[in-house]
């Protein structure tokens, strides 16, 4: 069974972008190993918030002349 786990910004998630990642993410797995796989393909997407993900030692939100 395929299982594809997303980290994501969470301000980048809406019910809309979800569906539609999740749809492509799947299509994706199908056009590679065949449809009889589609019903075992899993997908979780996990939002974090821009304070808890860091790029270069700083919260990714934070602005990057910013010394905190």
């Amino acid at each position: 069974m395929p299982f594809i786990s997303v980290r994501i910004l969470e301000k980048r998630l809406n019910p809309e972008s979800e569906q539609k990642l999740i749809a492509s993410l799947t299509d994706a797995v199908v056009e590679t190993f065949g449809a009889e796989v589609r019903e075992h393909v899993w997908i979780t997407l996990e939002p974090t918030p821009e304070h808890r993900w860091g790029i270069a030692g700083k919260p990714v939100g934070q602005p990057p002349n910013d010394p905190a």
